[in-house]
Protein backbone atom coordinates (compact mmCIF):
# COMPACT_ATOMS: atom_id res chain seq x y z
CA UNK A 1 0.00 0.00 0.00
CA UNK A 2 1.33 3.44 -0.90
CA UNK A 3 1.22 5.69 2.15
CA UNK A 4 1.82 9.43 2.24
CA UNK A 5 2.63 11.12 5.51
CA UNK A 6 2.36 14.76 6.52
CA UNK A 7 3.32 16.22 9.84
CA UNK A 8 0.68 17.86 12.02
CA UNK A 9 2.31 21.26 11.46
CA UNK A 10 2.05 20.88 7.68
CA UNK A 11 -1.58 19.78 7.84
CA UNK A 12 -2.48 22.66 10.15
CA UNK A 13 -0.84 25.08 7.72
CA UNK A 14 -2.85 23.73 4.81
CA UNK A 15 -6.10 23.86 6.76
CA UNK A 16 -5.63 27.42 7.87
CA UNK A 17 -4.14 29.10 4.87
CA UNK A 18 -0.40 28.82 5.33
CA UNK A 19 2.06 27.80 2.60
CA UNK A 20 3.96 24.59 3.02
CA UNK A 21 5.65 21.80 1.14
CA UNK A 22 5.40 18.10 1.86
CA UNK A 23 7.48 15.08 1.03
CA UNK A 24 5.58 12.07 -0.22
CA UNK A 25 7.04 8.63 0.40
CA UNK A 26 5.65 5.76 -1.64
CA UNK A 27 5.90 2.67 0.49
CA UNK A 28 5.56 0.12 -2.29
CA UNK A 29 8.48 1.35 -4.35
CA UNK A 30 10.49 3.42 -1.92
CA UNK A 31 10.59 6.39 -4.29
CA UNK A 32 10.24 9.94 -2.98
CA UNK A 33 8.62 12.89 -4.71
CA UNK A 34 8.13 16.48 -3.58
CA UNK A 35 4.59 17.77 -3.36
CA UNK A 36 4.15 21.52 -3.00
CA UNK A 37 1.00 22.60 -1.25
CA UNK A 38 0.21 26.24 -1.99
CA UNK A 39 -2.65 28.00 -0.30
CA UNK A 40 -3.88 31.56 0.01
CA UNK A 41 -3.25 33.60 3.17
CA UNK A 42 -5.82 33.86 5.90
CA UNK A 43 -8.48 36.50 5.50
CA UNK A 44 -10.21 38.00 8.53
CA UNK A 45 -13.73 37.40 7.21
CA UNK A 46 -15.35 40.35 9.01
CA UNK A 47 -14.58 43.29 11.25
CA UNK A 48 -14.76 41.18 14.41
CA UNK A 49 -11.13 40.15 13.89
CA UNK A 50 -9.26 40.45 17.15
CA UNK A 51 -5.48 40.40 17.11
CA UNK A 52 -5.44 39.61 20.85
CA UNK A 53 -7.48 36.47 20.33
CA UNK A 54 -10.41 35.04 22.27
CA UNK A 55 -10.57 32.77 25.28
CA UNK A 56 -12.84 29.68 25.31
CA UNK A 57 -15.14 31.56 27.72
CA UNK A 58 -15.51 34.43 25.26
CA UNK A 59 -16.29 31.98 22.44
CA UNK A 60 -18.84 30.25 24.69
CA UNK A 61 -20.89 33.45 24.87
CA UNK A 62 -21.66 33.13 21.14
CA UNK A 63 -23.84 30.04 21.40
CA UNK A 64 -27.18 30.88 19.78
CA UNK A 65 -28.47 30.23 16.24
CA UNK A 66 -28.20 33.96 15.55
CA UNK A 67 -24.69 34.21 16.94
CA UNK A 68 -22.69 31.02 16.44
CA UNK A 69 -18.96 30.97 17.06
CA UNK A 70 -16.79 27.86 17.25
CA UNK A 71 -13.10 27.13 17.65
CA UNK A 72 -11.25 24.71 15.36
CA UNK A 73 -7.53 23.93 15.61
CA UNK A 74 -6.84 26.94 17.80
CA UNK A 75 -8.72 29.44 15.63
CA UNK A 76 -12.09 31.06 16.15
CA UNK A 77 -14.79 31.28 13.46
CA UNK A 78 -18.15 33.01 13.26
CA UNK A 79 -20.35 30.51 11.40
CA UNK A 80 -23.65 32.36 11.83
CA UNK A 81 -24.04 33.16 8.12
CA UNK A 82 -22.85 29.70 7.06
CA UNK A 83 -25.27 27.62 9.15
CA UNK A 84 -28.21 27.63 6.67
CA UNK A 85 -25.83 26.87 3.79
CA UNK A 86 -23.91 24.01 5.40
CA UNK A 87 -24.18 20.93 3.10
CA UNK A 88 -24.13 18.61 6.12
CA UNK A 89 -27.17 20.27 7.66
CA UNK A 90 -27.54 23.13 10.12
CA UNK A 91 -28.07 21.10 13.28
CA UNK A 92 -24.48 19.84 13.86
CA UNK A 93 -23.20 23.43 13.73
CA UNK A 94 -25.94 24.76 15.99
CA UNK A 95 -25.24 22.03 18.53
CA UNK A 96 -21.56 22.99 18.64
CA UNK A 97 -22.21 26.74 18.99
CA UNK A 98 -19.83 28.37 21.47
CA UNK A 99 -17.66 25.28 21.72
CA UNK A 100 -14.57 23.67 20.24
CA UNK A 101 -15.41 21.44 17.28
CA UNK A 102 -11.93 20.53 16.09
CA UNK A 103 -12.58 16.81 16.25
CA UNK A 104 -16.03 16.98 14.65
CA UNK A 105 -14.61 19.03 11.77
CA UNK A 106 -11.69 16.66 11.24
CA UNK A 107 -14.05 13.68 11.37
CA UNK A 108 -15.71 14.83 8.15
CA UNK A 109 -13.25 17.11 6.36
CA UNK A 110 -9.65 16.94 5.17
CA UNK A 111 -7.22 19.81 5.78
CA UNK A 112 -6.97 20.85 2.13
CA UNK A 113 -10.51 20.27 0.98
CA UNK A 114 -13.33 22.60 0.05
CA UNK A 115 -14.65 22.79 3.61
CA UNK A 116 -11.28 23.95 4.96
CA UNK A 117 -11.07 26.62 2.26
CA UNK A 118 -14.61 27.77 2.99
CA UNK A 119 -13.88 27.94 6.70
CA UNK A 120 -11.20 30.60 6.21
CA UNK A 121 -13.83 33.14 5.14
CA UNK A 122 -15.36 33.05 8.65
CA UNK A 123 -12.16 33.50 10.66
CA UNK A 124 -12.37 36.12 13.43
CA UNK A 125 -9.25 35.50 15.52
CA UNK A 126 -6.99 33.10 17.36
CA UNK A 127 -8.06 31.03 20.35
CA UNK A 128 -6.13 32.34 23.33
CA UNK A 129 -5.10 30.06 26.18
CA UNK A 130 -6.91 31.11 29.35
CA UNK A 131 -4.67 29.25 31.73
CA UNK A 132 -6.61 26.02 31.83
CA UNK A 133 -10.03 27.40 32.77
CA UNK A 134 -11.98 25.75 29.97
CA UNK A 135 -15.28 24.84 31.61
CA UNK A 136 -15.60 21.62 29.64
CA UNK A 137 -12.18 20.35 30.68
CA UNK A 138 -11.45 21.66 34.17
CA UNK A 139 -12.94 18.56 35.78
CA UNK A 140 -10.60 16.29 33.87
CA UNK A 141 -7.92 14.60 35.94
CA UNK A 142 -5.92 13.11 33.10
CA UNK A 143 -2.45 11.64 33.46
CA UNK A 144 0.44 13.49 31.85
CA UNK A 145 1.82 12.04 28.62
CA UNK A 146 5.31 12.91 29.83
CA UNK A 147 5.34 9.86 32.11
CA UNK A 148 7.66 7.11 31.00
CA UNK A 149 5.92 4.61 28.74
CA UNK A 150 6.12 0.93 29.50
CA UNK A 151 7.85 -1.54 27.21
CA UNK A 152 4.50 -2.82 25.99
CA UNK A 153 3.44 0.70 25.02
CA UNK A 154 6.62 1.19 23.02
CA UNK A 155 5.98 -2.14 21.34
CA UNK A 156 2.42 -1.05 20.46
CA UNK A 157 3.65 2.13 18.81
CA UNK A 158 6.42 0.30 16.96
CA UNK A 159 3.91 -2.24 15.64
CA UNK A 160 1.59 0.50 14.40
CA UNK A 161 4.42 2.31 12.61
CA UNK A 162 5.66 -0.86 10.95
CA UNK A 163 2.13 -1.57 9.71
CA UNK A 164 2.07 1.76 7.90
CA UNK A 165 -0.76 3.27 9.95
CA UNK A 166 1.46 5.64 11.93
CA UNK A 167 4.34 7.83 10.78
CA UNK A 168 7.87 7.12 11.95
CA UNK A 169 7.73 10.23 14.16
CA UNK A 170 4.90 12.24 15.63
CA UNK A 171 4.71 16.02 15.60
CA UNK A 172 2.60 17.38 18.44
CA UNK A 173 0.12 20.11 17.62
CA UNK A 174 -0.12 23.10 19.89
CA UNK A 175 -3.07 23.00 22.25
CA UNK A 176 -4.47 24.74 25.27
CA UNK A 177 -3.06 23.74 28.63
CA UNK A 178 -6.60 22.71 29.54
CA UNK A 179 -6.77 20.07 26.80
CA UNK A 180 -6.25 16.52 28.12
CA UNK A 181 -3.07 14.85 26.88
CA UNK A 182 -4.89 12.02 25.13
CA UNK A 183 -6.98 14.53 23.18
CA UNK A 184 -3.85 16.18 21.81
CA UNK A 185 -2.36 12.81 20.89
CA UNK A 186 -5.59 11.73 19.23
CA UNK A 187 -5.58 14.85 17.06
CA UNK A 188 -1.98 14.19 16.04
CA UNK A 189 -2.96 10.59 15.27
CA UNK A 190 -5.80 11.72 12.99
CA UNK A 191 -3.45 14.14 11.22
CA UNK A 192 -0.95 11.36 10.63
CA UNK A 193 -3.66 9.19 9.05
CA UNK A 194 -4.76 11.70 6.43
CA UNK A 195 -3.24 9.74 3.56
CA UNK A 196 -4.85 6.51 4.75
CA UNK A 197 -8.23 7.84 3.63
CA UNK A 198 -7.99 6.10 0.27
CA UNK A 199 -10.18 3.30 -0.99
CA UNK A 200 -9.40 -0.04 -2.59
CA UNK A 201 -11.97 0.02 -5.37
CA UNK A 202 -11.45 -3.68 -6.02
CA UNK A 203 -13.04 -4.24 -2.60
CA UNK A 204 -16.19 -2.45 -3.74
CA UNK A 205 -15.99 -4.19 -7.10
CA UNK A 206 -16.26 -7.55 -5.34
CA UNK A 207 -19.10 -6.23 -3.18
CA UNK A 208 -20.96 -5.03 -6.26
CA UNK A 209 -20.59 -8.43 -7.90
CA UNK A 210 -21.92 -10.24 -4.82
CA UNK A 211 -24.92 -8.00 -4.28
CA UNK A 212 -25.73 -8.15 -8.00
CA UNK A 213 -25.94 -11.93 -7.69
CA UNK A 214 -28.17 -11.54 -4.62
CA UNK A 215 -30.51 -9.21 -6.47
CA UNK A 216 -30.62 -11.36 -9.61
CA UNK A 217 -31.35 -14.48 -7.54
CA UNK A 218 -34.16 -12.69 -5.69
CA UNK A 219 -35.71 -11.62 -9.00
CA UNK A 220 -35.39 -15.13 -10.43
CA UNK A 221 -37.12 -16.67 -7.40
CA UNK A 222 -40.16 -14.51 -8.17
CA UNK A 223 -40.36 -14.31 -11.97
CA UNK A 224 -38.38 -17.37 -13.08
CA UNK A 225 -40.05 -20.03 -15.17
CA UNK A 226 -41.11 -23.35 -13.63
CA UNK A 227 -41.89 -22.23 -10.07
CA UNK A 228 -44.61 -19.61 -10.48
CA UNK A 229 -46.77 -21.40 -7.88
CA UNK A 230 -44.01 -22.43 -5.46
CA UNK A 231 -44.43 -20.31 -2.34
CA UNK A 232 -41.21 -21.60 -0.78
CA UNK A 233 -39.09 -20.36 -3.66
CA UNK A 234 -40.94 -17.07 -3.57
CA UNK A 235 -40.16 -16.67 0.13
CA UNK A 236 -36.53 -17.56 -0.57
CA UNK A 237 -36.58 -14.63 -2.96
CA UNK A 238 -37.85 -12.42 -0.13
CA UNK A 239 -34.95 -13.52 2.09
CA UNK A 240 -32.42 -12.85 -0.66
CA UNK A 241 -33.95 -9.44 -1.32
CA UNK A 242 -33.69 -8.65 2.40
CA UNK A 243 -29.97 -9.48 2.39
CA UNK A 244 -29.58 -7.37 -0.75
CA UNK A 245 -31.08 -4.43 1.13
CA UNK A 246 -28.86 -5.03 4.14
CA UNK A 247 -25.68 -5.15 2.07
CA UNK A 248 -26.52 -2.13 -0.08
CA UNK A 249 -27.38 -0.09 3.00
CA UNK A 250 -23.88 -0.79 4.29
CA UNK A 251 -22.56 0.80 1.10
CA UNK A 252 -24.99 3.68 1.56
CA UNK A 253 -23.56 4.15 5.05
CA UNK A 254 -20.06 4.34 3.57
CA UNK A 255 -21.20 6.81 0.91
CA UNK A 256 -22.96 9.00 3.46
CA UNK A 257 -19.64 9.46 5.25
CA UNK A 258 -17.80 10.21 2.02
CA UNK A 259 -15.52 7.24 2.72
CA UNK A 260 -15.76 5.62 -0.74
CA UNK A 261 -14.47 8.23 -3.19
CA UNK A 262 -13.72 10.70 -0.35
CA UNK A 263 -15.63 13.32 -2.28
CA UNK A 264 -18.97 14.15 -0.69
CA UNK A 265 -20.30 15.21 -4.11
CA UNK A 266 -19.40 11.92 -5.81
CA UNK A 267 -20.46 9.79 -2.85
CA UNK A 268 -23.83 11.54 -2.87
CA UNK A 269 -24.55 9.98 -6.26
CA UNK A 270 -23.43 6.58 -4.99
CA UNK A 271 -25.84 7.14 -2.12
CA UNK A 272 -28.62 7.93 -4.59
CA UNK A 273 -27.99 4.60 -6.30
CA UNK A 274 -27.73 2.32 -3.27
CA UNK A 275 -29.91 4.33 -0.89
CA UNK A 276 -32.76 5.88 -2.87
CA UNK A 277 -32.92 3.55 -5.88
CA UNK A 278 -32.04 0.22 -4.23
CA UNK A 279 -33.55 0.79 -0.77
CA UNK A 280 -36.07 3.63 -0.94
CA UNK A 281 -34.16 5.35 1.89
CA UNK A 282 -33.28 8.96 1.09
CA UNK A 283 -29.57 9.67 1.26
CA UNK A 284 -30.21 13.27 2.35
CA UNK A 285 -32.41 12.11 5.22
CA UNK A 286 -29.76 9.59 6.21
CA UNK A 287 -26.85 12.07 6.18
CA UNK A 288 -28.93 14.71 7.96
CA UNK A 289 -29.70 12.43 10.91
CA UNK A 290 -26.44 10.53 10.89
CA UNK A 291 -24.21 13.62 10.96
CA UNK A 292 -26.05 14.76 14.07
CA UNK A 293 -25.75 11.28 15.58
CA UNK A 294 -21.98 11.22 15.15
CA UNK A 295 -21.48 14.74 16.48
CA UNK A 296 -23.69 14.18 19.55
CA UNK A 297 -23.45 10.43 20.04
CA UNK A 298 -25.98 9.21 22.62
CA UNK A 299 -27.02 12.67 23.79
CA UNK A 300 -30.50 12.41 25.28
CA UNK A 301 -31.60 15.71 23.77
CA UNK A 302 -29.51 15.86 20.59
CA UNK A 303 -29.03 12.37 19.10
CA UNK A 304 -31.99 11.33 16.89
CA UNK A 305 -30.69 7.76 16.68
CA UNK A 306 -31.68 7.08 20.29
CA UNK A 307 -34.86 9.19 20.28
CA UNK A 308 -37.59 6.63 19.63
CA UNK A 309 -40.33 7.70 21.98
CA UNK A 310 -43.07 6.68 22.42
CA UNK A 311 -42.23 3.11 21.35
CA UNK A 312 -38.72 2.65 22.79
CA UNK A 313 -36.71 4.26 25.58
CA UNK A 314 -33.00 3.54 25.92
CA UNK A 315 -32.77 5.34 29.27
CA UNK A 316 -35.14 6.32 32.10
CA UNK A 317 -34.19 9.92 31.34
CA UNK A 318 -36.86 9.85 28.63
CA UNK A 319 -39.50 9.42 31.33
CA UNK A 320 -38.98 13.13 32.10
CA UNK A 321 -40.23 14.11 28.58
CA UNK A 322 -37.03 15.90 27.47
CA UNK A 323 -36.92 18.28 24.53
CA UNK A 324 -35.45 16.99 21.25
CA UNK A 325 -33.26 19.62 19.61
CA UNK A 326 -33.33 17.55 16.41
CA UNK A 327 -37.10 17.13 16.12
CA UNK A 328 -37.88 20.47 17.74
CA UNK A 329 -40.45 19.12 20.20
CA UNK A 330 -40.87 17.52 23.60
CA UNK A 331 -40.66 13.72 23.61
CA UNK A 332 -43.73 13.30 25.81
CA UNK A 333 -43.88 10.35 28.16
CA UNK A 334 -47.64 10.04 28.34
CA UNK A 335 -49.91 7.09 29.09
CA UNK A 336 -49.46 5.61 25.60
CA UNK A 337 -45.67 5.88 25.82
CA UNK A 338 -45.69 4.33 29.28
CA UNK A 339 -47.63 1.35 27.97
CA UNK A 340 -45.46 0.88 24.88
CA UNK A 341 -42.16 1.24 26.74
CA UNK A 342 -43.31 -1.24 29.38
CA UNK A 343 -43.41 -3.98 26.72
CA UNK A 344 -40.35 -2.93 24.68
CA UNK A 345 -38.47 -6.07 25.69
CA UNK A 346 -41.11 -7.96 23.70
CA UNK A 347 -41.73 -5.44 20.94
CA UNK A 348 -38.12 -4.59 20.03
CA UNK A 349 -37.58 -7.27 17.37
CA UNK A 350 -41.04 -6.90 15.79
CA UNK A 351 -40.37 -3.15 15.55
CA UNK A 352 -37.01 -3.78 13.90
CA UNK A 353 -38.76 -6.08 11.40
CA UNK A 354 -40.91 -3.21 10.11
CA UNK A 355 -38.51 -0.32 10.78
CA UNK A 356 -37.85 0.18 7.05
CA UNK A 357 -41.38 1.47 6.59
CA UNK A 358 -40.58 4.26 9.04
CA UNK A 359 -37.45 5.09 7.05
CA UNK A 360 -39.53 5.46 3.89
CA UNK A 361 -41.79 7.90 5.68
CA UNK A 362 -38.96 9.84 7.33
CA UNK A 363 -37.12 10.29 4.04
CA UNK A 364 -40.19 11.49 2.16
CA UNK A 365 -41.25 13.75 5.03
CA UNK A 366 -37.85 15.47 5.12
CA UNK A 367 -37.91 16.02 1.35
CA UNK A 368 -41.40 17.50 1.60
CA UNK A 369 -40.79 19.82 4.56
CA UNK A 370 -37.11 20.78 4.81
CA UNK A 371 -36.21 24.31 3.74
CA UNK A 372 -32.49 23.51 3.61
CA UNK A 373 -32.63 21.14 0.61
CA UNK A 374 -31.98 22.65 -2.81
CA UNK A 375 -34.85 22.17 -5.30
CA UNK A 376 -32.79 20.17 -7.80
CA UNK A 377 -31.59 17.83 -5.06
CA UNK A 378 -35.11 17.44 -3.73
CA UNK A 379 -36.47 16.43 -7.13
CA UNK A 380 -33.69 13.99 -7.99
CA UNK A 381 -34.19 12.27 -4.63
CA UNK A 382 -37.94 12.06 -5.11
CA UNK A 383 -37.43 10.71 -8.64
CA UNK A 384 -35.02 7.95 -7.57
CA UNK A 385 -37.21 6.96 -4.62
CA UNK A 386 -40.15 6.81 -7.02
CA UNK A 387 -38.17 4.40 -9.19
CA UNK A 388 -37.55 2.24 -6.13
CA UNK A 389 -41.23 1.88 -5.30
CA UNK A 390 -41.95 1.25 -8.98
CA UNK A 391 -39.56 -1.68 -9.34
CA UNK A 392 -40.49 -3.15 -5.96
CA UNK A 393 -44.21 -2.89 -6.71
CA UNK A 394 -43.69 -4.47 -10.13
CA UNK A 395 -41.74 -7.37 -8.62
CA UNK A 396 -44.38 -8.03 -5.97
CA UNK A 397 -47.14 -7.93 -8.60
CA UNK A 398 -45.71 -11.12 -10.18
CA UNK A 399 -46.69 -13.12 -7.09
CA UNK A 400 -49.90 -15.07 -7.64
CA UNK A 401 -51.95 -14.18 -4.54
CA UNK A 402 -52.51 -11.23 -2.25
CA UNK A 403 -51.44 -13.32 0.75
CA UNK A 404 -48.10 -14.16 -0.85
CA UNK A 405 -47.54 -10.54 -1.74
CA UNK A 406 -48.06 -9.41 1.84
CA UNK A 407 -45.88 -12.26 3.14
CA UNK A 408 -43.14 -11.42 0.63
CA UNK A 409 -43.07 -7.75 1.61
CA UNK A 410 -43.07 -8.45 5.35
CA UNK A 411 -40.42 -11.18 5.19
CA UNK A 412 -38.07 -9.20 2.96
CA UNK A 413 -38.40 -6.15 5.21
CA UNK A 414 -37.80 -8.26 8.31
CA UNK A 415 -34.57 -9.69 6.88
CA UNK A 416 -33.51 -6.25 5.69
CA UNK A 417 -34.22 -5.07 9.23
CA UNK A 418 -31.16 -6.95 10.46
CA UNK A 419 -29.17 -3.77 9.87
CA UNK A 420 -31.36 -1.90 12.34
CA UNK A 421 -30.61 -4.48 15.01
CA UNK A 422 -26.90 -4.24 14.20
CA UNK A 423 -26.94 -0.46 14.61
CA UNK A 424 -28.87 -0.67 17.88
CA UNK A 425 -26.45 -3.27 19.29
CA UNK A 426 -23.62 -0.76 19.30
CA UNK A 427 -25.50 2.14 20.89
CA UNK A 428 -28.64 1.24 22.84
CA UNK A 429 -26.74 -0.48 25.66
CA UNK A 430 -24.19 2.32 26.02
CA UNK A 431 -24.04 5.33 28.31
CA UNK A 432 -26.03 8.46 27.50
CA UNK A 433 -25.37 12.08 28.45
CA UNK A 434 -27.42 15.24 28.81
CA UNK A 435 -27.15 18.36 26.70
CA UNK A 436 -24.99 19.35 23.79
CA UNK A 437 -21.58 17.84 22.96
CA UNK A 438 -18.78 19.44 25.00
CA UNK A 439 -15.44 20.82 23.91
CA UNK A 440 -12.56 18.35 23.69
CA UNK A 441 -14.85 15.43 24.57
CA UNK A 442 -14.94 13.70 21.18
CA UNK A 443 -12.91 10.67 22.28
CA UNK A 444 -14.80 10.29 25.57
CA UNK A 445 -18.18 10.67 23.87
CA UNK A 446 -17.48 8.06 21.20
CA UNK A 447 -15.99 5.55 23.65
CA UNK A 448 -18.91 5.83 26.05
CA UNK A 449 -21.58 5.84 23.32
CA UNK A 450 -20.33 2.95 21.16
CA UNK A 451 -18.97 -0.56 21.37
CA UNK A 452 -17.41 -3.00 18.95
CA UNK A 453 -18.76 -6.46 18.16
CA UNK A 454 -15.80 -8.84 18.23
CA UNK A 455 -16.08 -11.42 15.46
CA UNK A 456 -13.94 -13.44 13.07
CA UNK A 457 -12.82 -11.79 9.82
CA UNK A 458 -15.00 -14.15 7.79
CA UNK A 459 -18.05 -12.51 9.42
CA UNK A 460 -17.09 -9.00 8.30
CA UNK A 461 -19.40 -9.26 5.28
CA UNK A 462 -22.38 -9.78 7.58
CA UNK A 463 -21.65 -6.81 9.84
CA UNK A 464 -20.67 -4.43 7.03
CA UNK A 465 -18.18 -2.48 9.15
CA UNK A 466 -20.66 -1.83 11.96
CA UNK A 467 -18.75 -4.30 14.13
CA UNK A 468 -16.01 -1.64 14.32
CA UNK A 469 -18.36 1.02 15.62
CA UNK A 470 -15.85 2.60 18.01
CA UNK A 471 -13.16 2.98 15.35
CA UNK A 472 -15.71 4.24 12.84
CA UNK A 473 -17.02 6.86 15.26
CA UNK A 474 -13.55 8.03 16.21
CA UNK A 475 -12.45 8.40 12.57
CA UNK A 476 -15.49 8.18 10.24
CA UNK A 477 -13.48 8.80 7.07
CA UNK A 478 -11.48 5.60 7.48
CA UNK A 479 -12.59 3.20 4.69
CA UNK A 480 -14.53 0.19 5.87
CA UNK A 481 -12.03 -2.37 4.59
CA UNK A 482 -9.24 -0.80 6.70
CA UNK A 483 -11.11 -0.71 10.01
CA UNK A 484 -9.93 -4.09 11.32
CA UNK A 485 -6.26 -3.23 10.86
CA UNK A 486 -6.89 0.28 12.16
CA UNK A 487 -8.38 -1.15 15.35
CA UNK A 488 -5.54 -3.56 16.03
CA UNK A 489 -2.57 -1.40 14.98
CA UNK A 490 -3.65 2.08 16.03
CA UNK A 491 -6.77 2.36 18.18
CA UNK A 492 -6.08 -0.38 20.72
CA UNK A 493 -2.48 0.76 21.39
CA UNK A 494 -3.67 4.37 21.73
CA UNK A 495 -6.38 3.39 24.23
CA UNK A 496 -3.97 1.24 26.23
CA UNK A 497 -1.51 4.11 26.51
CA UNK A 498 -4.15 6.22 28.21
CA UNK A 499 -6.07 3.55 30.13
CA UNK A 500 -9.21 4.28 28.14
CA UNK A 501 -11.98 1.68 28.07
CA UNK A 502 -12.72 -0.12 24.80
CA UNK A 503 -15.76 -2.40 24.98
CA UNK A 504 -15.89 -5.23 22.44
CA UNK A 505 -18.12 -8.14 23.48
CA UNK A 506 -18.18 -11.13 21.17
CA UNK A 507 -20.93 -11.55 18.63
Amino acid sequence: MAITRRSSAQISAVAHGGTTATTTTTGSTGSTTAEAVVTVPLKPGNNKNNNDGYTPQQVAHHDTPDDTWVSIDGRVYDLTRWIPKHPGGSIPLRQCAGRDMTDAFRAYHGPGGRAARTLRAFYVGELRDDGGKDEDCEEEGEEDLAETESESTASDASSARSSGLLPATTTTTSSSSSTPAYVSEFRDLVNSLEDEFTTDYMYYGRLFACISVLFAAAIYCVVGQGHSDNIYIHMLGAVLLGFFWQQTMFIGHDAGHGSITHSHHKDFYIGLLVGNLCNGVGITWWTTTHNVHHCACNSVECDPDIQHMPVLAVTPKYFASPYSSYHGRDMVFDAAAKMLVSIQHYSFYPIMAVARFNLYFQGLYLLATSKEIKPERRWIELFTMGLYFTWLGTLVSYLPTYTERVAFVLLSHAVGGLIHVQICLSHFSRDVFDGRPQSHKWVDMQLSGTMDIDCSPWMDWFHGGLQFQTEHHLVPRMPRHKLRRFREDVVKPFLRRHDLVHDQPTF
